[in-house]
């Protein structure tokens, strides 16, 4: 059984480490670096609908804390980074709510923006500020972004999910060492610096997953035709 997912990913990270430091065997390839696609497929929901394939079905979500927003809440103007990026779509699922305007730019100049007073969304990675995801759950709009697609039984995989969420838990110092080596994108420092912030949560739950693609198919309207599957 292969199991792909993007190692700079969030998502990715429990199975990094349920392999490295909790001894899990895992068939586990990094989908930044290889076209083929897993039997099991962890991915943000919005890239899931891009893979067209037939046979699988969303069978758990992953909540994650990933993302920052700073500034000023009541600027019209939201800038984020590039656009089709996880943080644009969440940006633009807020913006809809809030009646702003979002421009797409790099990190960098979103944060100085957020700094002169407008209002920024970036990944936590870049700036630790209050969770977005606090504010998308005032707004009713609280859903996994992250999702398990799978055209297998993935009972096992859930459980050695799991057991990764729990290692990062109890061991964030070798977590972050583990992370920061195979994502090849954060270093040493800051993932130590922001590990026990994406709060993992995994669920299996009908109607946490039904929502997830409702919200995120008002921004990527192909995330309607998504299946849900069950172990």
């Amino acid at each position: 059984m292969l199991v792909t997912t993007p190692f700079a990913g969030p998502v990715s990270f429990p199975l990094l480490v349920a392999k490295e430091l909790g001894g899990e065997q895992i068939n586990l390839k990094n989908s930044c670096e290889t076209n083929e696609i897993g039997d099991i497929v962890l991915d943000s929901i919005t890239n899931i609908a891009k893979l067209k394939v037939k046979g699988y079905k969303i069978v758990a979500g992953v909540y994650i804390d990933m993302y920052s927003i700073l500034g000023n809440k009541n600027s019209t103007k939201l800038y984020t980074i590039r656009a089709g990026t996880l943080a644009d779509i969440n940006a633009r699922l807020y913006a809809k709510y809030t009646s702003k305007e979002v421009i797409n730019t790099d990190a960098e100049t979103a944060v100085k923006k957020s700094e002169e007073g407008n209002l920024a969304i970036v990944g936590i990675e870049i700036k630790l500020g209050e969770k977005l995801e606090d504010e998308l759950d005032k707004l009713g709009l609280r859903a996994p972004s992250c999702v398990i697609y799978s055209k297998v039984d993935p009972t096992s995989l859930l459980k050695i999910y799991e057991k990764g969420i729990n290692i990062i838990r109890k061991d964030p110092k070798n977590s972050a060492r583990v992370i920061s080596s195979l994502s090849k994108y954060y270093t040493l420092n800051v993932m130590e610096n922001i590990i026990e912030h994406y709060n993992h949560r995994l669920t299996t739950n009908f109607h946490e997953l039904k929502k997830s693609i409702e919200v995120y198919s008002q921004i990527v309207p192909s995330v309607a035709d998504l299946q849900l599957g069950f172990s």
